[in-house]
């Protein structure tokens, strides 16, 4: 009964309290080959295993340590906030399930971080359920040193689940941690170059990193469920390293994305769709000067591998108000497509809109006005008129007509003259 008490007591400490005094044990036999102790705190105990990197190893093309160098980068993620490396906090789970429900337990958490000169991972392993309060309560107590959580898909599956573990256990847990989720800016860059962006292939195609005889994550669940039964820590040995391998690419993947954030990338060892899909990327993330330095590369590529990519970054220019070089790519497009009715008409569209409102130039803006209905006359021929063909068509009459009045007046309603081909500015 008095255990029970104790137990109790505990659970109504405070945060401040829930800094236990931790020391460690030597487990010995599979345990020690798997390098792992035992930790014990003032809520009972649980299984760590630690490794340590010099800042120099590389974990496929990238060296730990080269973070030092480009961490600044990561700031775009959170402006304001300025990132170092010892403040970041790496997490991987592994769980019992997919969901983020209650029944789904993180029984392993991986955690990176960089300490003095090195790169240390530490693993957290519950043998039984029982060891869960006292796995939460050690990262309660070094959680307060981070200002940053790096995570893949942390934002909606691992965080959300360590933090429902802190609810259920009643237990607080400091959540003031900005997050860093490398998912998005995967999928932002590789989405349409790469059949999946999961951590292992965007590692393998991105970080040069080949695992060998891994265990897959999805095996997880099965092995550790097999390890309650048979309480056998060989069993569990693929889960470690696979777990420790996902931390490795969390940093190699701060590594890339910073770098790319501070345009220290090989542009021209990427296909264009990358390219393009990093220039985009840079401007969402305000590094406007970058982001026109990559559209440069791309740019200065031949014509049939740039061509397609003309129109898009054109917009991106006109959305940052970069509107010369906006309606040079827009006529460089509508001269490189003449003809041609199965390219964009936003070109065109584009170029008749700019020289109507922002030149006064009404002869031009017709020009390219009937340059575009012509062509989606063609196009409606071609096939069944569609609603929004239908709607385009109107709507490009209607401007046709409007630009023929706004000529005519201009020219004191003499015969219209059709305009030669426009000089820019």
């Amino acid at each position: 009964m008095s255990g029970l008490k104790d137990r109790l007591n505990r659970l109504k400490r405070t945060t401040a309290e829930q800094k236990p005094a931790v020391r460690t044990e030597a487990l010995g036999g599979d345990w020690e080959q798997l390098q792992a102790v035992m930790e014990i705190n003032d809520w009972g105990s649980f299984i760590k295993r630690s490794c340590r990197y010099p800042l120099t190893h590389k974990h496929g093309k990238h060296r730990l340590g080269d973070l030092h160098e480009y961490a600044d980068g990561l700031q775009a993620f959170h402006p304001g906030f300025p990132v170092h490396p010892e403040c970041l906090l790496f997490l991987d789970t592994e769980t019992t399930g997919l969901g983020v429900g209650a029944g789904n337990v993180p029984f392993m958490l991986g955690l990176g971080f960089y300490q003095e000169e090195e790169f240390v991972v530490e693993q957290l392993f519950i043998r039984n359920p029982a060891e869960e309060m006292a796995m939460l309560a050690y990262v309660q107590s070094i959680i307060g040193r981070f200002t940053h959580l790096v995570s893949y898909n942390g934002r909606t599956f691992d965080w959300p689940l360590v933090k429902n573990r802190y609810v259920l256990n009643r237990m607080e847990l400091d959540d003031s941690l900005r997050h860093l989720d490398f998912l998005y800016p995967s999928r932002s860059l590789w989405r349409h170059t790469m059949p999946s962006c999961r951590l292992g292939k965007v590692e393998e195609q991105h970080l040069a990193f080949n695992r060998t005889e891994d265990v897959p994550g999805s095996l997880a669940p099965t092995l550790y469920f097999e390890y309650l039964a048979e309480h056998d820590p060989k069993v569990m040995e693929g889960v470690f390293v696979h777990n420790e391998h996902d931390i490795l690419s969390l940093a190699g993947l701060a590594v890339h994305f910073s770098r790319a954030l501070a345009g220290e990338l090989p542009y021209f060892l990427m296909v264009e769709e990358e390219v393009f899909r990093l220039g985009l990327w840079l401007d969402r993330m305000g590094q406007h000067e970058h982001a026109s330095e990559v559209f440069g590369h791309l740019l200065d590529r031949p014509e049939e591998a740039s061509a397609g990519y003309w129109v898009q970054i054109a917009a991106s220019f006109k959305k940052r108000g970069e509107e010369r070089k906006a309606v040079e790519l827009w006529t460089k497009a509508a001269d490189f497509q003449k003809g041609h009715s199965l390219h964009s008409l936003e070109p065109l569209v584009e170029l008749a809109m700019f020289y109507e409102h922002k030149r006064k130039d009404f002869g031009t803006a017709l020009y390219y006005a009937e340059e575009a209905l012509s062509q989606a006359w063609t196009r409606s021929r071609l096939s069944r008129g569609t609603a929004k063909q239908r709607s385009q068509l109107e709507q490009l009459n209607k401007r046709v007509d409007r630009l023929r009045l706004k000529r005519d007046k201009a020219m004191g309603k003499t015969s219209p003259k059709e305009p030669s081909h426009p000089t820019l500015f």
